[in-house]
This record gives C-alpha cells, sequence and structure tokens, in this order.
C-alpha cells in the first residue's frame, strides 16, 4: 500500500477532510511524501499516527517499553549515542531472533537491514514511541556502570598534562568520543547524571582520589572514584565551560553552562570552592525541555488539591509555598500557573534562574551582578499591568514589602519562602519587616512541603516496621487494617536503592478570621499551626503517614524528611 492509499484510509476514517486530502495528493504529486511525512503533514495526533503507521508498513507497533532492558551483546556494539540517535533498542526472542524496537523515522527499513547486517540475526522490526525508546536505552545504560568506569580507566597520568586553557570546548555530546579523555569524561558525566535523573554531580577531593558523586532523588550516591592527579584537568574542564578564571584556585567562583543533549537543552549551574584538599565542584543540571507537572501529579490529596485549587483561583492577595532546598517548591509553583494560566490574563514570574519555559508566560531572569535584583524587577513589573506574577523566592525585606503591597492593590501573587512549616511562614514575614496587619490582610494561604522518595515498583516487598516507627508517624495497627507497609527491596531498575522518583508530601494551611487575629497580635507559630490543626490543618507528617498506607513510601523515608516539623 502506497502512501496514496494510505491518505484514501485516512480520509475514509475521517481523520483528514476532504479539502486537506485534496491538498495532500497535490503535495505528493509534487514532492513524493513518504507515509511518515505524509501523516506528519496531515497532522495526524501522534496516539493514531504511530499505529497508522505501523499498519500501512505491515509491522506490530507497541505504545510502551516499561521494563525492557537491552541485552548485554546488544551495547558491546552500539554505543548509547548512537542508539538514541537513531530511535532503537532490542531485545532478543527465545527463538534466538531480535526484536528491533524502532522509532519513527524516513527509511525503517534501512535501519532494521543496517541492525540484520551487524548482528547476523533475523531483526522483526516494531514500531514504537521515540520517548519510550529513550527512556529504555537510558534505563539500560544505567545498568552498566563499566561504560563509565571504561572512560576512566582512560584517563592515563600523561593525559593530565594538557594545559586547561588549550582543552576545547564541547556542549555538543555526539562530539565526544572524538575529544581527549578529560573532556570526554566531563561530558559522559553529565549525559549519565541526565540519564539518571539527578540534580547535581559533585568533584569531592578525598585523599589520593577524586570522588564523584550523583544527587538522585535527593539522596546523594558515590558513582566513581578517579585518581587524584585528575583533580586539577577535570576542574579546569569545568571551569572552561563554566567561563571562570582557571588560574584562581583560593577564591570560590560561580558559572554556568549549557550542553546539549538527545535534543534537550540542559543549563547547568556550577560552583567551585577551595578546600584543604584542594578545590571541589558542583554541577547543578536543568533541563529545560523536562516535563512540567500537573497539579494532580504532584501528591496532593483531593481535599487539598480542592482548596489548593480555591487559593490559586482568587483574584489577588498572596500564596506562598514554603520548605527547603529541593523540596520542589518552584514546580508546585509552576504547576499552579499553568492551571489558571489563560489568554485573559498577563503572567509574569521573576527567577533565578528560569527553570522552566513556559508558552504564554513573561518569564524575567534575575542578574544580581547587573543589579537585576527580585525587588527592583518587581517594582517595574508591577508596572506592566500584570494580574498574576510569581517571584522566584522572597529573599529580603524589600521583596516581601513589594510583593505583600503588589497582593493588595490587584495582583495575585505566588512566591516561596525557606521556612519548616506553613505556620512559620507568619513569622518569617514578620522578620522581614512587613508589618502584622498587612500580613493578615494580604495571605491567603501557605502551602509547606517535602519531597520523599517512591518506592520501586520493580522491587515491591512487605516492609518490617517497629512499633516505635509506627508510634512517630502516629499510626495505630488498628488502621493498618489488613493492609501491609511495603518497600524496595532493590533491584537494577532502582540502581539497588528500593526507590525511584519522588512524590510530595503537603501541609495546606487557609487564612481565616481566627488565624488573622493570631496574626495581628503576633501570636507565635506555635499557637497559630494549634489553631490551624482545628480548622482542619493536617501536618506534614500525617500527609506522610497517608501515603505509606497508600504504598507510595517507607516509613523510613517519611521518617526522614520530617524529623524537625514535628518538635
Amino acid at each position: 500500500m502506497g502512501s496514496s492509499s494510505l491518505l484514501d484510509k485516512l480520509e475514509s476514517a475521517g481523520l483528514v477532510p476532504a479539502e486537506g486530502a485534496a491538498s495532500l495528493r497535490r503535495e505528493m504529486a509534487q514532492e513524493g511524501l513518504s507515509p511518515l511525512e505524509l501523516l506528519r503533514r496531515a497532522e495526524v495526533p501522534e496516539e493514531r499516527l504511530l499505529p497508522l503507521l505501523a499498519e500501512h508498513l505491515g509491522i506490530r507497533y507497541v505504545e510502551t517499553l516499561a521494563g525492557l532492558t537491552a541485552p548485554e551483546e546488544f551495547f558491546q556494539k552500539v554505543p548509547p549515542e548512537y542508539a538514541r540517535q537513531v530511535g532503537a533498542i532490542a531485545r532478543t526472542t527465545a527463538e534466538g531472533r531480535m526484536e528491533l524496537m524502532l522509532a519513527p523515522g524516513p527509511d525503517l527499513a534501512g535501519v532494521a537491514g543496517e541492525f540484520a547486517r551487524l548482528f547476523g540475526v533475523q531483526i522483526i522490526p516494531i514500531l514504537a514511541p521515540r520517548h519510550e525508546i529513550e527512556s529504555a536505552v537510558d534505563r539500560s545504560v544505567r545498568q552498566r556502570p563499566e561504560y563509565l568506569e571504561h572512560a576512566a580507566g582512560e584517563l592515563g597520568g600523561n593525559e593530565f598534562a594538557e594545559s586547561a586553557a588549550q582543552i576545547e570546548r564541547v556542549t555538543d555530546f555526539a562530539e565526544l568520543m572524538r575529544k581527549t579523555p578529560v573532556v570526554k569524561m566531563v561530558s559522559l558525566l553529565v549525559a549519565q547524571a541526565v540519564r539518571t535523573g539527578s540534580s547535581d554531580i559533585h568533584f569531592q577531593p578525598a585523599g589520593d582520589r577524586l570522588r564523584v558523586r550523583f544527587r538522585t532523588d535527593g539522596i546523594l550516591h558515590d558513582v566513581l572514584d578517579l585518581p587524584r592527579n585528575a583533580q586539577d584537568a577535570i576542574l579546569s574542564r569545568v571551569k572552561v565551560l563554566a567561563k571562570m578564571d582557571i588560574a584562581e584556585r583560593r577564591a570560590p567562583q560561580d558559572g554556568r553552562a549549557s550542553f546539549r543533549y538527545a535534543d534537550r537543552e540542559i543549563d547547568v549551574r556550577i560552583s567551585v570552592v577551595p578546600t584543604g584538599d584542594g578545590e571541589r565542584a558542583v554541577l547543578r543540571l536543568l533541563d529545560k525541555e523536562a516535563k512540567l507537572l500537573k497539579l494532580e501529579e504532584l501528591g496532593l490529596d483531593q481535599e487539598n488539591l480542592r482548596r489548593f485549587e480555591e487559593l490559586i483561583g482568587m483574584s489577588h492577595g498572596i500564596m506562598l509555598v514554603t520548605g527547603p532546598t529541593g523540596s520542589g517548591k518552584t514546580t508546585t509553583l509552576y504547576a499552579a500557573l499553568m492551571r489558571i494560566n489563560n489568554p485573559e490574563l498577563n503572567v509574569i514570574t521573576i527567577e533565578d534562574p528560569i527553570e522552566y519555559k513556559v508558552q504564554g508566560i513573561s518569564q524575567i531572569q534575575v542578574q544580581s551582578k547587573k543589579n537585576v535584583t527580585f525587588a527592583s524587577m518587581l517594582r517595574s513589573v508591577v508596572r506592566q499591568d500584570p494580574d498574576i506574577i510569581m517571584i522566584g523566592e522572597i529573599r529580603d525585606e524589600e521583596t516581601a514589602s513589594i510583593a505583600v503591597q503588589s497582593s493588595l492593590t490587584g495582583h495575585l501573587v505566588f512566591s516561596t519562602l525557606h521556612t519548616n512549616d506553613s505556620s512559620g511562614a507568619v513569622a518569617r514575614l514578620i522578620d522581614l519587616e512587613v508589618e502584622p496587619f498587612l500580613i493578615s490582610s494580604a495571605l491567603l494561604g501557605v502551602l509547606a512541603q517535602r519531597l520523599v522518595r517512591r518506592i520501586c515498583p520493580h522491587c515491591l516487598e512487605e516492609d518490617a516496621v517497629s512499633a516505635e516507627q509506627l508510634e512517630m508517624l502516629s499510626l495505630d495497627p488498628s488502621r493498618l487494617g489488613g493492609r501491609k507497609l511495603m518497600r524496595g527491596r532493590g533491584c537494577d531498575q532502582c540502581l539497588g536503592t528500593g526507590y525511584h522518583g519522588r512524590v510530595g508530601l503537603y501541609e495546606l494551611l487557609m487564612m481565616n478570621d481566627d488565624l488573622r487575629r493570631l496574626v495581628n497580635r503576633r501570636a507565635s507559630s506555635g499557637e497559630i499551626r494549634e489553631t490551624a490543626m482545628k480548622s482542619g490543618l493536617r501536618l506534614l507528617r500525617a500527609d506522610g503517614a497517608e501515603k505509606t498506607l497508600a504504598g507510595l513510601t517507607t516509613v523510613s523515608e517519611v521518617l526522614r524528611v520530617t524529623q524537625r516539623d514535628e518538635t
């Protein structure tokens, strides 16, 4: 069946109107469109496009590759970067044949033929979404630590004599195999961190070694030990990327870099500080193409979700999200903005840095060196006729004052604070010299949050929880009702941790008349919390207890992240 027959089928199925079909036939006559290009120009939704293309090609289509990992021999012959580039990953069948999962492309038959020649076996092509193939490649590579170990082995002593000033700048992973071992190693480490969903890379000198650690799901893990003589070359490469002074080794330096990985833009914030053992560096990774979560995907229960949506639907006032660094505050604010944003609203954000690009929203980057601060930009933004303002963080008295004043003059303001719980936000604003009567008038509510690691779904088993731990969570054994508390045993899918991904714990305080009276008389955080609990406030640890009962996380994980909140 050719492209013309495929177009007839699309038209008869009602996926392409008659006028559109006529236009496409003219284009086919002029350009000779392939079936894939035809489907794309016909603007067939992806969930319909791939099954139709598979049917046209006479091959199977699979929607998900969850749990698939490539056999050992696959990556012995196929570099992971190439597998991602062409969109291919394989698995062997019981009969010894190879099923090759392929992403849609202009020459599927050619790619299948290339792999058949490479492996010398019969290939069964199967169509799959590109993002599923990329995930499967990443999952397979995570289980091959020797990939990095091999690269580390290439870092021979003579290689480090190369002057850092002469290290060629590389930010494209497609070129890394042709570069020096130092450049290759830094690029590989960033690639591996992106693959594993890690947020930070630490280069930490320790004795005669340079330890490399990743922060994954909020926890630091040792990844690699490099020889100590690698330290100067690795740190010099990092400094070159961040446009730092490579000769300066006694003062802290900060910078930024940008990488391209699998058609994704990765921003990296880099900090280098001197220590007694030499310089150490931390790279914070920010994937600008990462998927933004929706409100219902954050982990809010139905009641808190309903109440939070009520608050962010207000016409004016200030809504705060609190928690320590790395607790997901900005992700929550973006989810809120996406829920309420529409073409009738003027939404402006002031951020440091801009963590996600959101279409239809004006986003401003803070640049302290150029005196573009939260406070200075906020003064300008209020003259831009905004309906909604998001401030990345309230750090100082001036920003706090302008934010509260803006919320009282008809603007809906979102921002974050560093406090342990929701009731502590009021005390923090007072510390920032905001008058209590202004706080009580402007503040809509405070959402405190933490992130806990999710139990890996691939290695679930019953958790042996002590009576003391149950008591700390205020969990009466009778509440279990026969349900078992779970944990992850540790497997290849979760790198042996027993956890994969994270979910939020939430504590939502909504202002009411009783709380406003307490704020006006400068009541303590404890008094505010006790009064809020009478109105339905559920504390972080209580929300964590519910998530352990639901099998989302473990008792020990909830206790770990809430240990300072219940004292």
